[in-house]
């Protein structure tokens, strides 16, 4: 496990996302030395498993009631 303070990360975010992918390792993030958030790499099927598709649709739906545009009526 790595550990990067906020400025790092925000000065390279690609280069730490790709190396939480490529190594599989979470990497934490701190504030002023103590843990602040997560870095780690997941796969669609982990979304899946945590029905984030289905919390994101339903935001969407939510997002666009009331519209009156035919766009949206193919959800």
């Amino acid at each position: 496990m790595r550990f990067a303070s906020v400025a790092e990360v925000k000065n390279q975010l690609s280069a730490y996302l790709a190396q939480a992918r490529k190594d599989k390792k979470p990497i934490i993030v701190t504030h002023h030395g103590k843990p602040y958030a997560l870095i780690r790499s997941i796969s669609e099927g982990d979304l899946e498993a945590l029905g984030w598709g289905q919390l994101a649709e339903r935001r969407l739906q939510e997002a666009w009631e009331g519209e009156d545009d035919a766009l949206y009526d193919y959800l």
